[in-house]
């Protein structure tokens, strides 16, 4: 089949998809996760002393619900790139860290101790995802069953002072994507598709299928993009 064809089909798949699929699905925002959120200021209600240079630790999750620890990373490295020298906040450098049952802020500062700062901003992120049947309809006469995955993200930063391990501010934000697919993986001419967000746009894989854990990491990244949002709105910026 011609590439015209497929995007064509591909196309006519989304809208399709939107009319058929099951909506008023119910949004299932976990609690953020973040230790360190309890007695936060929320950001927009503090101000920051200037210069306010920080670094970033990042506490990867257990779980399924959660994309891989590299796409993690693309995220905490994404935050950083925003807030470059000469910003009213600076990101000094970045530290992944695998949540441990141990001395979390010893751990922390282990960890951003190369970075040589007082102050770290601790971002954790929580994921679950809620699977539901759904009757595919694509092109003018195909159809078959399949399954919705709805992916939400809460992610909460807080502002961590390192000496006193005392919370000084935080943000939290939302972001969520949904992925249709049906139930046996190389269904062409149908193609599954993630839509991020709420919008109207589709993703759609290079081949047949995507790789596990896409739609974890496009709301990841939903979510992330409205931490950014709030940070620049909080700041300033």
């Amino acid at each position: 089949m011609k590439s015209a064809t497929i995007n064509r089909i591909a196309s006519a798949v989304g809208l399709s998809l939107l009319i058929t699929a099951c909506a008023g699905f119910p949004e299932a925002y976990p609690p953020p996760a973040n230790p360190f959120l309890p007695g936060a200021t929320p950001l927009q209600n503090i101000t920051l002393a200037q210069p306010a240079k920080f670094g970033l630790v990042w506490l990867v999750p257990a779980g399924s619900a959660v994309p891989s620890q590299e796409a993690q990373r693309k995220m905490a490295e994404k935050i950083k790139a925003q807030f470059t020298a000469g910003k009213r906040l600076e990101i000094i450098g970045t530290a992944i860290l695998p949540v441990s049952q141990g001395d979390l802020l010893s751990d922390i500062r282990k960890a951003s101790a190369p970075m040589n700062v007082p102050q770290v901003l601790v971002v954790m992120p929580a994921g679950v995802e809620v699977v539901s049947p759904v009757w595919l309809y694509f092109g003018r006469n195909g159809n078959a069953t399949g399954n919705r995955t709805d992916s939400y993200f809460t992610v909460a930063l807080v502002g961590l002072d390192l000496a006193s391990g005392k919370s000084l501010f935080s943000v939290v934000s939302k972001g969520e994507a949904q992925l249709l697919a049906t139930d046996y993986e190389d269904a062409r001419p149908f193609y599954p598709s993630i839509s991020p967000g709420r919008s109207s746009a589709f993703i759609y894989p290079d081949k047949a299928t995507f790789p596990p854990g896409e739609v974890h990491a496009v709301a990841l990244e939903q979510a992330v993009n409205d931490l950014l949002y709030q940070l620049d709105h909080a700041l300033g910026s």
